[in-house]
């Protein structure tokens, strides 16, 4: 009888085990996803798109994603002295020290900051399962025979879905750098993380061959930057290539070409527009002209992130912008008035200052607002954020990539005139200065006011390289830091679960 028992115990282990390798991402994908019970009718294939949408949006929601990985390890803001209750944002102090591991296991004492889903920055399972959506898609659509589906409709969905896998490997390079790479439907074997600047150059050359498939504009206004385009594929295009370029030094000069190609057929385009600063409302409550893709947070259609602290505003505003009262007397950070000085010199005029921010721009605490996202004060006395879109590509955060490159490829009478572009639309002193350093340094200045607060900062301090200087990481990374992955986020070690080539991210094994 113990023979038999343990006979059986083995043979469950056995099967458990050949089972869990199977299953080594865990992105088994919803009943809804799956092609065997779905694809049917041209609605199925409709809802599906919109299924892997609200994927994407669960999955950067799920934490501060944007907030503390794009903006607060940057150092530049920082925790205000003034609290508003007991309950403290220091997460924003380890961050911009590059100190993540309390971040990923909470110590004791910090229990408020689960409200955050922190160690969800160390989770790509969410991000595994748009991949695999997006891949069954791709693959099913082009197999059936759809009722309501033309051929020029299927490629455009396939497109879509091509856009978002890339959008989604996309983040997770830049949080974890080398990551496990498939397009194909229902993967289910075991696989090693693959470099990283493969992953992007296989994403690039994907996406550079579907994106004509995807239209500029949209019938439905609705749509305008809630769902991709041709134009967020490009602006997705460029990002992919500045990132290679920043680690791929042997080939940087053809990443450059690629991206400043791809900027002049965005704005020869004529699809997208630049706002009057005057009108940043409009910009930031998302879907307009400006927008290339954004997430949609729309409260009153249930669209909201999965923690109403996760979004970008949470951190610099406070009451009449935040609500209730009692409890948002103080914004949670400010940004450096050393930094924010720098940025905006004395005298020199920027439309920028008056729309973005208020009379406390300088204050080194509390007071300090932040007002790119809030044109409005909310009402009544619930604790909300503002009902505005995350804009994750942008038509000016575009030209000014464009700008980079062609800085980079000496290219400088053309990159001064992107760059004054946007300086002229925040009505500031259009650029005189030299080329050289002094313009590439001008350009990513550019970009720090620009997009500031869009989660984008940290990402660009890192693949220029900008990341090792204190002139613009609080707290910098050495060299050797760099090298060794020091910029990257922990891995949750669930990703070792059944998969015998998988390794961690060695800078944060304790």
């Amino acid at each position: 009888m113990l023979r038999r028992t343990i006979y059986i115990s083995l043979c469950l282990l056995l099967l458990s085990g050949q089972y869990g390798c199977k299953k080594f991402l865990n992105v088994e994908p919803l009943d809804r996803l799956s092609g065997n019970t779905f694809f049917k009718t041209a609605k199925d294939v409709e809802d599906n798109m919109w299924d892997i949408y609200g994927l994407f949006r669960d999955a950067t929601g799920s934490c501060p994603l944007f907030a503390v990985a794009g903006e607060v390890r940057g150092g530049m803001l920082a925790m205000s002295p003034q609290k508003n209750d007991g309950n403290d944002r220091t997460f924003v102090e380890y961050a911009a020290k590059n100190d993540l591991l309390p971040l990923i296991y909470t110590p004791a004492g910090k229990g408020f900051w689960d409200i955050f889903d922190l160690p969800n920055l160390a989770d790509w399972k969410p991000y595994y399962r748009i991949i695999q959506a997006c891949n069954i898609l791709h693959y099913e659509i082009a197999r059936r025979s759809i009722s309501g589906l033309d051929e020029k409709q299927i490629k455009t969905y396939q497109a879509e879905a091509v856009f978002m896998r890339c959008l989604s490997y996309f983040i997770m390079v830049r949080l974890w750098g080398d990551v496990p790479y498939y397009t194909d439907a229902y993967h289910k074997t075991p696989l090693p993380r693959e470099k990283m600047v493969t992953v992007m150059s296989n994403c690039i050359a994907d996406l550079s061959a579907v994106a004509a498939d995807l239209p500029w504009t949209f019938t439905e206004p609705a749509y305008q930057g809630a769902r991709a385009c041709r134009g967020a594929a490009l602006g997705l295009l460029m990002e992919m290539n500045m990132w290679n370029a920043g680690f791929d030094k042997a080939n940087a000069q053809n990443y450059y070409k690629a991206t400043a190609q791809e900027g002049a057929e965005l704005m020869e385009s004529g699809a997208h527009l630049l706002l009057p600063i005057a009108e940043s409302f409009t910009i930031f409550k998302g879907r307009s002209k400006e927008s290339l893709f954004d997430i949609v947070i729309s409260s009153n259609y249930g669209e909201t992130l999965a923690e109403k602290w996760n979004d970008l505003s949470e951190l610099v505003v406070h009451y009449p912008y935040k609500r209730p009262a009692n409890g948002h007397q103080y914004s949670f950070t400010y940004f450096r008035a050393e930094y924010l000085r720098r940025l905006y010199p004395t005298g020199v005029p920027d439309a920028r200052m008056e729309v973005w921010f208020d009379s406390q721009m300088f204050a080194n605490d509390g007071t300090f607002m932040f007002l790119k996202y809030n044109s409005l004060y909310e009402q009544g006395n619930s604790d909300v954020n503002v009902d505005n879109n995350l804009i994750v590509l942008r038509y000016a955060g575009a030209i000014l990539l464009r700008a980079e490159a062609l800085a980079e490829l000496g290219q400088e009478d053309e990159a001064i005139r992107m760059m004054n572009i946007i300086r002229e639309r925040a009505k500031t002193t259009l650029y005189q200065g030299g080329g050289g350093q002094a313009l590439k340094d001008a350009i990513f200045t550019e970009r720090a006011k620009e997009l500031m607060m869009e989660g984008h900062y940290y990402f660009d301090l890192v693949r220029t390289g900008r990341v090792t200087n204190q002139l613009w990481c609080y707290t910098p990374l050495t060299l050797t830091q760099f090298e060794n992955g020091g910029w990257t986020w922990p891995i949750s070690t669930a990703a070792l679960n059944n998969n015998p080539y998988m390794e961690l991210n060695n800078y944060w094994l304790r």
